[in-house]
């Protein structure tokens, strides 16, 4: 009797823990253009630059970057302040396999339309190429900045 009772709360405390985690649902990634002050398109696909300077479509010419925003989209059934980790992101340079960037996102307020986009700004992200990796809810989000620098 005991044991079941023992389970029994144990599922039930996991149950209302898994009810304070938002859901990992999309990630973005967007440099930010110097000459301009503002954001570009998602480059988290047909994307390159050489030596702090961005190619692609949409990006005008004679714009150059140095930082990088990773956009988190975290969804719930509907409004939530989700407690505790939700989800972590590493960005790493491919080539030295360093970690240039670990942030974890927690403590989370998702309003009444049931989500809500989380900011990771990543400074001195031109010099690559950077795996960008969010994990959270079980769920991993992966994709590539192909961004390199050199002579």
């Amino acid at each position: 009797m005991r044991l079941v009772i023992a389970l029994l709360a144990c599922l039930i405390a996991s149950a209302a823990h898994a009810a304070d985690r938002a859901q990992l649902d999309a990630v973005s990634v967007h440099v930010f253009l110097t000459k301009s002050g503002t954001l570009s398109r998602d480059v988290s696909t047909d994307f390159a630059a050489w030596n702090f300077v961005p190619e692609g479509e949409g990006i005008p010419q004679g714009e150059r970057f140095y930082a990088v925003l990773v956009r988190v989209r975290l969804t719930a059934p509907g409004e939530m302040f989700a407690k505790g980790p939700q989800a972590d992101v590493v960005v790493t340079n491919r080539q030295t396999r360093k970690v240039i960037k670990r942030e974890r996102i927690a403590e989370v307020y998702i309003g009444k339309d049931g989500w809500t986009f989380v900011p990771v700004f990543v400074p001195d992200a031109a010099c690559g190429p950077l795996d960008i990796v969010v994990t959270g809810g079980g769920k991993k989000i992966a994709t590539m900045l192909n961004a390199k620098c050199g002579e």
